[in-house]
Formats: C-alpha cells, structure tokens, sequence
C-alpha cells in the first residue's frame, strides 16, 4: 500500500482515499462525503444488520481521518411490503401480509408502527455502540416528495431500464411493467398493485391490483384499478 497512505493504512483508509479520489475524478464536490447504509424494517435486525451499518460509519471515520467532512445516513427502509411473519410473533400479522411495515400496528404497543418497532432494535445496538449516524425513514423520505424528481426520471426513460436490468440479469419483468410498486388503495397491499402506465403531467402511476407469487404463497389481488402519486407515499421503486 502506498505510503503517503493518512492513517494506518487499514482497509478503511483505502476505501476512504479511493473515495476522494473517485469525487475529485468525477469534478464532484468533497464538501461532504455521506455514507449510508440500509437498515432493514421488515424482520428482525440481525448480525449482518449491524455489520453494514459499522463498514459505513467506518468508512466515514476514514474520510474524516483523510481531513474531510463525512457522515452516515442511516435509512431505514420502512416501505417495503411485510414478506413473511418473523419467528415468535403472533399469526394475527397475516392479515397484513404485504402491507407496508410502517403502516402495520406495532404488537408490543411501544412504537408507533411495527417498521418503527423494528428499526428501533438495529437503531438501539447503534447507539450503544456509539456509532454516529442520522436516521432517515423511507416512508417520510418518499411522503416528503424528496425522490420525486429521481423517481420521474426512472420512470420516463422505463423501457431503457428495462433493457438493461435484462441484460445484466436476463430478468425481463421490467421490459413489461414500470419498476415501481403502488400501495393499493383500496386493500393495502404491495406488489400486487401492478403498474401499467405512467402519466408525467400529473405524476402518477396507474396501477391494477393483481395475484402475485411470492415464497411459493399466492396473494389475491383486489382488482381494483388506481393512481399512485409519485411525490407521496403511495409507493416505492423496485
């Protein structure tokens, strides 16, 4: 490794000055380099949970040590659809099965939502560990309007993406369908609201509410056709 390496020439000051080096490249601003990483809402946070959430912090250790301003975004993804009910919790949950974690009760009561209840658990260990991070919520994220722009963008150039997800893949799903899941208004399911279209004058998706296979479970749809708006939490990208 080379010697004019800042630090003690671990793994992390690699990454950290391959980084830098990468934004200056790019003509990209180091004002501030901001690490995330995923926290998942849906089950319970396990060892990997932690370990993704420490190599981000990390590598935001190493910028700093490189002498530039860093932060770790933690982003709980507290819009996705309930897959499967964890082990040791009630079977009552079924009923929200596909439902969007942040929008299912929380069963112990402490949280305002089960999503909440969940990234609390992983949140918590961060904190004993004093990890620094700033915690952000996919719900409010999408609700907020704040990836409106991005999301347009995906969804006016979808059959560009389509092509290459099935080049890099062979999944050609996307080739036929928008890569973008609607909450179904009318029984509050993901993934079975299928998107079919999207309107950029109004900011919509049309969605149909269809039966969807998922771990070998068939999930009726409701058949109920809808709009899901972009700039609110309607939905979420695939």
């Amino acid at each position: 490794m080379s010697q004019n390496l800042i630090g003690k020439g671990i793994w992390i000051d690699k990454i950290a000055k391959q980084l830098i080096d990468r934004e200056k490249k790019l003509g990209r601003s180091t004002d501030i380099i901001i690490t995330e990483s995923g926290l998942g809402a849906s089950g319970i946070p396990h060892i990997g949970s932690l370990a993704d959430a420490d190599r981000s912090f990390a590598i935001t250790l190493g910028v700093q040590e490189l002498g530039f301003q860093s932060k770790t975004i933690a982003y709980s993804d507290d819009l996705d659809g309930l897959r499967k009910i964890p082990d040791g919790f009630p079977k009552k949950l079924e009923k929200y099965l596909l439902h969007p974690v942040s929008l299912i009760p929380d069963y112990y009561k402490c949280h305002d939502s089960y999503g909440n209840h969940m990234t609390s658990l992983l949140t918590g260990a961060l904190d004993d560990l004093n990890i620094e991070y700033e915690p952000k919520s996919a719900f409010t994220v999408y609700d907020k309007g704040e990836l409106s722009h991005h999301i347009d963008k995906i969804l006016r150039n979808s059959s560009i993406i389509g092509k290459k997800i099935e080049d890099i893949t062979g999944q050609s799903k996307f080739k036929n369908t928008l890569p973008y899941f609607p909450i179904c208004k009318k029984c509050g399911k993901m993934y079975t609201a299928e998107s079919s279209n999207y309107d950029t004058k109004t900011m919509k998706v049309i969605y149909t509410c269809n039966s969807i296979t998922i771990n070998n479970i068939n999930f009726e749809g409701c058949k109920y056709q809808g709009e899901a708006d972009i700039r609110r939490a309607d939905g979420k990208l695939s």
